[in-house]
């Protein structure tokens, strides 16, 4: 009996734990991983998962597909029908003979050849070189809007940071201010002053934590990964002071995706022009054939059909008011337009690289000032710390040196990023690879 019991508490041992593992497991698959990314990471995750590059993408495949298939215009039309017949009189009665239902169908093909086809096969290729810079511009927006949210996270992760650290300090304040109030070294008003300091600072951390926090659902629904799941970010604002003109005449400029959408927006209304021409003054050519066999008298009645090759014009398209010489002034008109909006936007564009540059020449020599500003708060805080050491300083003194060092580290860090989206800004507007400059 004693050997049985033991058997059975060992297979239910045996069981609970294997049930165990598989709760453990079950949990693990359940609770949203941590995803520690970097950068370049971020942005592979983007373009992996994105819906919205996901749709351009679809679009783009449906270009595709119609550029590989606008040769099928060459294949004609084909069509055919069931069909019964009956005769009937109008002068008297039909035989007995005639007087039935006939079977039969008909088939048909035609086949219209004009040279506006050629235009038109040509315009869904356009359309489909079209598609691929609009495509490579969404991809490219996404990449600029994954790295300045990066690196915006890390600027608003250190605000937050602060902001929790000028609590902690008014609060230190505060208790410092009720200390002294109550053993009557200080009045009631230095206390209540310090208490509305310290209330002011709750409402400015939880500020900063949800600017954070909707930060983070934002830069998630970029990366297209769950918002439940928790992401930690492997970056730097540091800058080490290398970028500058120097750096930005190296960088070598390329066409713009904008300016060659417009190009190719042009060259597709020229197309549709001359599609809408051909189709207007020159004859397109008709080739048909049908053919109606008839079941009768126990037979198939065939009958070779009929062939006929027609060349026709419209007469009304070469008046001055008609529909087809309206469309083409019309797309007259659309080429004009978008030839002005190249030139405004390359206009434009220098205008936009010449502001980019000045902010990164004025941020890099900013950035090089504040240095000096966090060097001077290090160095004061430094001397607080020797002087509380030695009982020359309270410990309140020592607390606000690190508080205005830990400020003047975080004004580095804001300019820091105002040069990185300022560089991202430039490698977009002259179109070479983000990091390029830098």
């Amino acid at each position: 009996m004693a050997g049985i019991f033991f058997s059975i508490m060992k297979r239910q041992l045996v069981f609970f734990i294997l049930m165990f593992d598989v709760l453990v497991r079950v949990s693990a698959l359940e609770a949203p991983a941590e995803q520690s990314l970097d950068v370049d990471e971020a942005v592979r995750l983007a373009l992996d998962n994105n819906l919205g590059l996901q749709r351009s993408a679809l679009d783009l495949g449906g270009k595709q597909r119609a550029a590989d298939r606008s040769w099928n215009v060459f294949i004609p039309s084909f069509g055919a029908s069931a069909l019964v017949s009956h005769p009937l009189s109008v002068t008297g009665a039909i035989p007995a003979a005639q007087d039935v239902w006939t079977p039969g169908f008909q088939a048909s093909a035609s086949l219209t050849l004009s040279t506006a086809t050629i235009e038109n096969i040509k315009k869904a290729r356009a359309d489909y070189k079209a598609g691929t810079l609009t495509f490579e511009q969404a991809r490219q927006e996404l990449e600029l809007q994954v790295r300045k949210l990066f690196y915006q996270l890390i600027l608003l992760d250190a605000n937050k940071a602060l902001a929790a650290r000028s609590l902690e300090s008014a609060q230190a304040r505060y208790e410092q201010s009720a200390a002294l109030a109550r053993a009557g070294q200080a009045s009631q008003l230095d206390e209540l002053s310090a208490r509305v300091d310290w209330e002011n600072q709750k409402p400015t951390l939880r500020s900063a934590e949800t600017v954070y926090e909707n930060a983070v659902d934002a830069f998630k629904t970029l990366l297209g990964i769950p918002g439940e799941g928790s992401i930690t970010l492997n970056g730097t604002l540091d800058y080490d002071g290398g970028t500058g003109a120097n750096g930005i005449a190296q960088a070598a400029r390329s066409e713009s995706l904008e300016s060659a959408l417009l190009m190719k927006s042009i060259e597709t209304l020229r197309i549709q022009r001359q599609a809408a021409r051909n189709e207007a003054y020159i004859p397109s050519l008709r080739l048909s054939w049908n053919s109606t066999p008839l079941y009768s008298n126990d037979t198939w009645q065939d009958n070779a059909g009929s062939f006929s090759v027609s060349l026709g014009i419209s007469i009304d398209n070469f008046l001055p008011w008609s529909t087809a010489k309206t469309r083409i002034d019309d797309l007259n008109d659309s080429i004009s337009a978008v030839q002005m909006q190249l030139t405004e936007f390359k206009q434009n564009q220098e205008s936009r690289i010449a502001q980019y540059r000045r902010t990164i020449e004025t941020s890099t020599e900013t950035i090089e000032a504040l240095k000096l500003n966090v060097e001077l708060a290090r160095t004061t805080y430094e001397l607080y710390e020797d002087a509380y050491r030695q009982g020359a300083a309270d410990y309140q003194r020592l607390r606000d040196a690190g508080d205005s060092l830990l400020q003047a580290q975080n004004r580095v860090r804001q300019e820091q990023y105002n040069l990185i989206a300022a560089i991202l800004d430039m490698e977009k507007e002259l179109n070479v690879p983000f990091g390029t400059i830098k």
